[in-house]
């Protein structure tokens, strides 16, 4: 069902006058979600419109369509290809004008990754128009829903802490089981001066294209503070807390988790991204082929945004150039202290590895060199923490 509404605000940021309709679509409203077999929202979501349309083929010209998905991923399928075959199809069956057309994705690199696509697979086609939202910073500004309940580390205990770093692992994506054989290669899984979780469970996470050692595979999964099967360790971590009430705030989200920040030094943060710049993403040699040439996804998320809140510096293993996108926003990293070419880097191979190496050189410090670095970045970590919650 569409949320068909005048769009005068949007019209006059825009420049135009006339009273044009915007019809919205949530691609949370499919059936049928998965990567492989997205539902073609063009044709299920849409059959109010096209009613419309095909009443008064006319009001293609006088109205705005938007197409919204910002939960995390981009690099699914309808019908064998990226999802933007189906609305570039609706598009052109419909006579609708790509510009009138709209669509929201939670992927800071959507555009670029868009304008490549069309250069490949659209060149004649008009393009549409494509937009970011992103959720991991406006999940804890004063200004939003959830602030006022928030419990997170205003001012850093002073105390040596028990741990040099966290890195959390639950949803086993590809790159982060290439990011977990890194850590093990190089001997850096250290679960008794770490909180360290890789929830990989061998009837879930199998995939061809990553061997995973017998001696590996004997520790895993490894678990911290949420324990238990794929399943129990998922609804733990999406809990709904109470005082979030309908808006159904997660643990995972908005829990209190400065047990785990103030009991250790910097977090290994390794993003949520379906990206083809970090690994192949699918089974199908074909199909990785396909998106290779073109797909890059930047989600940045509360996996990013949580530990600023708790002033905490971070390694972001995720999409080239994310440490770039956040110091536009005016976030600072941290190179002062560690290197951080890996930003940079475009081989997945040689990217991951330039991180673990990182993460090696800091492994490496006592907990009390670890202390001095960590009280010389309070400045930065002030100003990130400032910068997040006053947005």
């Amino acid at each position: 069902m569409a949320d068909r509404t005048h769009n005068e605000i949007e019209n006059s940021r825009n420049g135009r006058h006339s009273d044009r309709l915007v019809y919205e679509f949530n691609l949370q409203d499919c059936e049928e979600r998965a990567n492989l077999s997205f539902d073609n929202f063009t044709e299920t979501l849409t059959q109010q419109l096209v009613q419309q349309i095909n009443s008064n083929p006319s009001i293609v010209n006088d109205i705005d369509i938007i197409f919204r998905y910002t939960s995390e991923g981009s690099v699914w399928t309808v019908n064998g290809k990226w999802w933007a075959h189906a609305i570039h199809d609706f598009a052109k069956k419909y006579n609708i004008p790509f510009s009138n057309i709209t669509f929201i994705s939670a992927s800071a690199t959507i555009k670029e990754t868009y304008n490549r696509w069309h250069k490949l697979h659209a060149p004649k086609d008009d393009k549409i128009n494509c937009k970011y939202e992103n959720f991991g910073f406006w999940l804890y500004g004063k200004k939003k829903r959830y602030y006022d309940h928030l419990r997170y580390t205003q001012e850093a205990p002073t105390h040596l802490r028990t741990h040099k770093y966290n890195c959390f692992n639950r949803n086993m994506l590809p790159h982060r089981q290439k990011f977990m054989l890194s850590m093990w290669e190089k001997g850096l899984i250290d679960i008794k001066n770490t909180f360290t979780s890789f929830h990989y469970y061998k009837d879930v996470d199998t995939k061809s294209q990553y061997n995973v050692p017998n001696d590996l595979l004997e520790i895993l999964p490894l678990q911290c503070d949420i324990k238990g099967d794929w399943q129990t360790a998922f609804d733990t971590l999406f809990k709904v807390i109470d005082w979030t009430g309908e808006d159904g705030g997660d643990w995972n989200k908005v829990g209190d988790y400065r047990y785990i920040y103030e009991n250790c030094y910097f977090t290994v943060t390794t993003e949520s991204a379906e990206c083809f710049g970090l690994a192949d993403q699918f089974e199908d040699k074909e199909l990785n082929n396909y998106f290779r040439e073109f797909h890059r996804e930047m989600f940045i998320t509360e996996k990013t945004t949580r530990p600023m809140l708790n002033l905490h510096p971070q390694i972001i293993y995720c999409c080239t150039g994310t440490l770039e996108h956040l110091k536009k926003l005016g976030y600072q990293t941290f190179s002062n202290y560690w290197n951080e070419d890996y930003d940079n880097e475009e081989n997945p191979e040689i990217k991951v590895s330039m991180i673990t190496d990182v993460i090696k050189e800091l492994q490496n410090k006592s907990i009390e060199e670890l202390h001095e670095m960590y009280w010389d970045m309070m400045p930065i970590l002030k100003h990130n923490q400032s910068l997040l919650i006053n947005q």
